[in-house]
């Protein structure tokens, strides 16, 4: 099935949210929550209708047609229950089996997870190490056709709970340092001999009922088929899969991005305040209208994303890195501005709606840190400023319509084409000429106008001028003489100035994604509100495109935002830029005999 409708069967089978008696409800997620336990019943829910089928491609047997449908149902699931949500997300680090394993290591690793016999950690961590996995002192000695492992992983997600755990171990000692690790996916119930055991978990800001602990491995012995890839190539595959996991987390700041404004825009709708409701207050209504822009802003850039990991698999060396900075950003950003617009109901702990934002808002924050934190993500990218800049004095002339138009049918996912080096290339980037000619030829219709349209004609040529200025800034930054600065006795020496370079280049592939998506789907998205472009202006005339002040917008498309997004709350639709059902008010989830929706 596809994405829309995927997301619309796991709505459909876990029931309203706000049925306290669901096993994903807002009030069985608090209850949780404080008293900081797994949330069991959840995650046996959701394998109940399959998910665990939906990290598996179809060519291995699993469900997994496009990477969009993970990106839907992630975001169903972190709607509701982040615990659940990262908790079963763990799945997706088999994803190593299928980019560096063999042909016969994929299809005995497929049907293991088909089988749902599969609860996996990522083992990369060490308590001395953080991000600095090249210094990891966990070892893996080869002994007589097998492996001893030995060390501490800390901390990591479903560390004492996993039932099978990829690890990174120091495999060689006389070669350079990005050679010495090699990756495991090992079964812990396959261990030959020794001891693997769990290490206490630590209490945490959010994700209260989430399994964040360790493990450790005290010279246990697996078979050499546990390696993945080559002895050696470990830090290079972990790349490639960080570059994939990177991408999808963006599921998990749209699924609490859309709860937490619900939340809200509910309670202010509801209240009354100055004669009237809460909502129509110029202040507040604008507030709701911008977190509305910011998650469309964010889709678009997710749904680029996921399209691109199909068509240009080979160029997310950045993309993967920008998709996750921005989405986090573009609702973190909005987390705040809706907790200052919810004012002192932000800070009570009663059991109502108020207290599933707190949540969301606690439990959110996490994706900026997952899977490399939102630094060491532009640290990447700055790396890669040289080779951006480079190809981006080399035009491209390609049809970009499949990497836009969300009707267009997308190649076979092919995870193992991720490559650590893109050698400059963004498809995103690479289209903006394109995308600026498309919107020179356009004519007025669909409710925009001729002076829409020479707006956004407009903010589109500033776009190109800014992306042109960044790469020449750029360039004299490299060319500069080297600044007088403090003796720093650490290793990692990237200049303050390059990553705000690459902050803003993050936001320019947003605003880029937007532009996109709204050329080359405004003819069958013909509702008027996404045709006629007024959201799409506002997003473009941003300076940092996650950033907002109040004031800034104007009236008119705040009171259209702020219409649409009424609509699609009071119709019980997802805040996206096409309709996409949630679950009918008071459903109850599905019957425990119930068989899930078969894929198709």
């Amino acid at each position: 099935m596809d994405a829309v409708a995927a997301a619309e069967a796991l709505e459909e089978w876990l029931g309203d949210p706000e049925v306290d008696s669901n096993s994903m409800s807002y009030a069985r997620a608090l209850e949780l929550d404080e008293r900081e336990e797994l949330p069991a019943e959840g995650i046996g829910r959701i394998r109940a209708f399959g998910f665990h089928r939906y990290f598996v491609p179809d060519w291995l047997g699993g469900d997994l047609r496009n990477t969009e449908q993970l990106l839907m149902l992630t975001r169903v699931i972190a709607r509701r229950d982040m615990n659940v949500a990262v908790s079963e997300s763990t799945q997706v680090w088999m994803m190593l089996a299928w980019i560096g394993g063999d042909a016969e290591q994929r299809a005995r690793w497929a049907d293991t997870v088909l089988r749902g016999g599969v609860i996996p950690c990522l083992a990369y961590s060490e308590p001395g190490h953080g991000a600095d996995l090249a210094a990891n002192d966990f070892t893996a000695t080869p002994d007589n056709g097998s492996y001893v492992l030995a060390g501490e992983k800390w901390p990591i997600n479903r560390g004492r709970t996993s039932t099978h755990v990829v690890l990174l171990g120091t495999t060689g000692n006389d070669v350079p340092a990005k050679r010495r690790q090699s990756m495991f996916l090992v079964d812990r119930a396959q261990v030959v001999s020794g001891e693997v055991t769990g290490v206490p978990r630590v209490p945490t800001y959010g994700l209260r009922g989430c399994d964040i602990s360790g493990v450790a491995f005290d010279d246990a012995r697996v078979e050499t088929d546990a390696r993945l890839g080559a002895e050696g190539e470990g830090l290079e595959l972990s790349l490639r899969g960080l570059l994939i996991t990177r991408t999808l987390c963006t599921g998990l700041s749209l699924g609490t991005g859309d709860t937490m404004l619900r939340t809200v825009a509910g309670f202010l709708a509801d209240r009354t305040l100055y004669d009237g409701p809460a909502s129509e207050i110029p202040y507040v209504a604008e507030s709701l209208a911008n977190a509305y822009l910011s998650l469309l802003v964010a889709e678009c850039e997710s749904l680029v994303a996921m399209r691109g990991l199909h068509l240009y698999t080979e160029e997310f060396s950045v993309w993967g890195n920008v998709s996750k900075v921005q989405v986090a950003r573009l609702v973190d950003f909005t987390s705040k501005a809706l907790a200052r617009t919810l004012g002192a109901r932000y800070y009570l702990r009663a059991q109502q709606h108020a207290g599933i934002f707190q949540k969301m808002l606690r439990d959110g924050a996490v994706v900026s840190v997952f899977d490399g934190s939102e630094p060491v993500c532009l640290d990447s990218i700055t790396l890669q400023l040289a080779a951006l800049a480079k190809s981006h004095e080399r035009p491209r002339d390609e049809d970009w319509s499949s990497l836009y138009d969300l009707r267009a049918e997308l190649p076979r996912f092919q995870p193992a084409r991720v490559s650590v080096f893109g050698r400059g290339r963004d498809a995103t980037f690479a289209s903006l000429p394109s995308l600026i000619d498309r919107l020179a030829r356009l004519t007025p219709g669909g409710g925009c106008d001729e002076e829409r349209l020479t707006a956004l004609r407009t903010g589109s040529r500033d776009l190109r001028q800014r992306l042109d200025a960044l790469f020449q800034r750029f360039h004299q930054e490299r060319r500069a003489p080297a600044r007088t600065a403090p003796p720093s006795a650490s290793a990692k020496t990237t200049s303050p100035r390059l990553l705000r370079l690459a902050e803003e280049l993050c936001a320019l592939h947003a605003k880029v994604s937007a532009l996109g998506i709204w050329l080359h789907n405004r003819d069958h998205l013909d509702e008027e509100f996404f045709t006629d472009g007024a959201w799409l202006q506002a997003a473009l005339a941003r300076e940092q495109v996650h950033e907002y002040r109040i004031g800034d917008l104007d009236p008119a498309t705040a009171r259209q935002l702020v219409d649409r997004m009424n609509s699609q709350r009071e119709n019980h639709q997802f805040f996206s830029i096409r309709t996409t059902r949630q679950a009918r008010p008071g459903a109850h989830e599905a019957h425990p005999g119930d068989q899930p929706p078969a894929a198709s």
